[in-house]
């Protein structure tokens, strides 16, 4: 997999997760850190596409068509975060406030899954670009807000700082 998004996606209280805590931090109007500078690029995949072809996987499995074989199920497309920011912003119509840094030590700066297998083997194409994906995204994360306001803030202490680097040891 490949940065997998999109519904339950509500990893509020670790906030490990780089577009579940874009979309909380902006729809908030808090400003965003992205890691890596602004040419980062990642290959993030929408999750039914994921469970589509896990579910290709298991029949293709299942029916001796393939064994032994690792196959990345992602969308096979690099987008950079700066973008990823930009569209969330845009489907809650607010300010991306960003703050670009550096990568840290051994990260990785440019992601593009190699998805061929996956059409060869599994018959499998993803269907949900960035730009489809981040709007169910962001609609989702508004539902489950509206219906769980009391869980619209991360497990952190006042002053504490909150990001996806944080548990990485980044202290800012």
């Amino acid at each position: 997999f490949s940065n997998v998004y999109g519904r339950f996606d509500n990893d509020l209280h670790r906030m490990s997760r780089v577009l579940p805590l874009f979309i909380h931090l902006i729809s908030r109007d808090e400003p965003i850190t992205v890691y890596g500078g602004a040419d980062k690029v990642l290959d993030f995949t929408y999750v039914d596409d994921c469970v589509e072809g896990i579910v290709r996987g298991i029949e293709a499995l299942g029916e001796g068509q393939v064994t032994n074989e690792t196959i990345n199920l992602a969308y096979g497309q690099g987008n950079t975060l700066v973008r990823a920011a930009e569209l969330i912003a845009a489907e809650l119509e607010a300010e991306a406030r960003m703050t670009i840094a550096p990568s840290l030590l051994g990260e990785v700066t440019h992601y593009v899954a190699d998805i061929r297998k996956a059409h060869d083997l599994l018959g499998w194409t993803p269907r949900v670009p960035l730009h489809e994906g981040i709007p169910r995204a962001v609609e989702w994360f508004r539902e489950q807000r509206a219906a769980h306001p009391e869980e619209d803030r991360p497990v952190v202490n006042e002053g504490d700082s909150v990001g996806w680097k944080t548990l990485a040891g980044d202290p800012g």
